[in-house]
C-alpha cells in the first residue's frame, strides 16, 4: 500500500507551468531592447580599441593579443547577455518588432560564436579576419529601432537610454528621503489602550 500511494502521489504531481513572458509596451519594450543592446556595443567599442592597438603593435614587431583576446571574450559574453534578454521567452515584444528583435537575436547569437573564435587566433590572423554579418548586423538593429521608435544612431539611443537611467537613479534617494520625512501617524485612541 505504501509503494502504490508513494508511485501515485509521484505520477499526480505535474510540473509547475512555465511562467508566461512579460508582455511589453512600446516604451517598455524600447528601454528593455536598449538595456541589452547598449552593453553590446561597449563591448564592440572596447574591442575596436584593442584591434587598432594591436594594427599598431605589429607594426612594431609585438603580437601579443592578450588584450585584444579579453576585448573580444567581453564581445562574445555582453552577445551573450543581449540575446537572452530579447529571448521571446523572456518577453513578448510589441507585434511590430517582433520581427526585427528576433533578427537582432540571431545576429547577437552569431556574433557571440565568432568573437569567441577570433579571441583565440593569433595576431596575423586576427588582424586578417573579415567579420561575417556585419551589414546583416547592422541592417537588422536599424530595423528594431525603427519599430521601436527608438533614435537612428544606435550611439545616440544609448546615450538617451543611459541618461533616463542616470536621472531614475538619482530620483530613488529624493523619493527614499521623502518618505522618511514623512510624520507618524498619532496613534488612535484604541491603538494606545492596546499599547499600554
Amino acid at each position: 500500500m505504501g509503494a502504490a500511494a508513494l508511485i501515485l502521489t509521484g505520477c499526480s504531481a505535474a510540473p509547475a507551468p512555465d511562467p508566461e513572458p512579460e508582455v511589453l509596451s512600446a516604451s517598455a519594450a524600447g528601454a528593455a531592447y536598449l538595456d541589452a543592446v547598449c552593453p553590446v556595443n561597449a563591448a564592440w567599442d572596447q574591442a575596436d580599441a584593442a584591434l587598432e592597438r594591436l594594427r599598431v603593435a605589429v607594426t612594431l614587431g609585438e603580437r601579443d593579443t592578450e588584450a585584444l583576446s579579453k576585448a573580444l571574450d567581453g564581445v562574445a559574453e555582453a552577445s551573450r547577455t543581449a540575446a537572452s534578454g530579447l529571448d521571446p521567452e523572456q518577453f513578448t515584444w510589441p507585434r511590430p518588432a517582433r520581427a526585427a528583435v528576433a533578427d537582432v537575436r540571431k545576429t547577437l547569437i552569431a556574433d557571440r560564436a565568432q568573437a569567441a573564435k577570433v579571441a583565440k587566433l593569433d595576431a596575423v590572423d586576427a588582424l586578417a579576419y573579415s567579420w561575417s554579418g556585419a551589414d546583416e548586423s547592422a541592417a537588422a538593429s536599424a530595423a528594431a529601432r525603427a519599430a521601436l521608435e527608438l533614435p537612428e544612431d544606435p550611439e545616440a539611443a544609448c546615450a538617451q537610454r543611459a541618461e533616463q537611467l542616470a536621472r531614475e537613479r538619482a530620483e530613488q534617494p529624493k523619493r527614499t528621503d521623502e518618505q522618511t520625512k514623512q510624520p507618524t501617524p498619532k496613534p488612535s485612541g484604541a491603538q494606545k489602550e492596546q499599547r499600554d
